[in-house]
């Protein structure tokens, strides 16, 4: 006569039935999607952010510029802020250099407009985010006024 056999049995865990068989399979592939799709938003929105940050920094640094651009005039030039289209456009290039080196491929088809408007100046930076996803792309646009500085006979 032959010994019984027995089967050992783990005390961490209770035996598994037949029915709980490809249930943590099951449960891997109805979460798995909702996993990528979380981590995808988190890209998505850190790339937002990262995109926000650089039309802000950018906007500011072409205030910065913008507002000292009439303080290195002559008196005899000055004839009021907004008068000279080449300040202007240097200052556009300066920003939009600014962004690339700063930034690199981030923000996809970045425009700086600027407005004088009496004795302040406004820089708008704006351009579209990279996205994760085909189709996913936002429009980002950041201001920043500023006095211009300068003598004023």
């Amino acid at each position: 006569m032959s010994a019984p056999r027995y089967r050992r049995q783990s005390l961490s865990r209770p035996p598994r039935s037949r029915t709980d068989q490809g249930s943590s399979t099951l449960e891997l592939v109805l979460l798995t999607p909702v996993l990528i799709a979380l981590i995808f938003g988190l890209i998505q929105a850190s790339l937002l952010w990262n995109a926000r940050h650089l039309t802000d920094a950018a906007a500011q640094h072409g205030a910065r510029l913008a507002r000292t651009s009439v303080a290195l005039q002559p008196v005899s030039d000055y004839a009021g802020p907004g008068t000279d289209p080449a300040v202007d456009q240097a200052v556009r290039d300066s920003t939009l250099s600014y962004l690339q080196q700063t930034g690199g491929h981030a923000l996809q088809n970045p425009t700086v407009q600027i407005q004088r408007t009496g004795d302040f100046v406004t820089v708008t930076v704006s351009g579209t985010a990279v996205g994760v996803l085909p189709g996913t792309t936002v429009h980002v646009t950041s201001h920043s006024r500023t006095p211009v500085e300068g003598f004023r006979p």
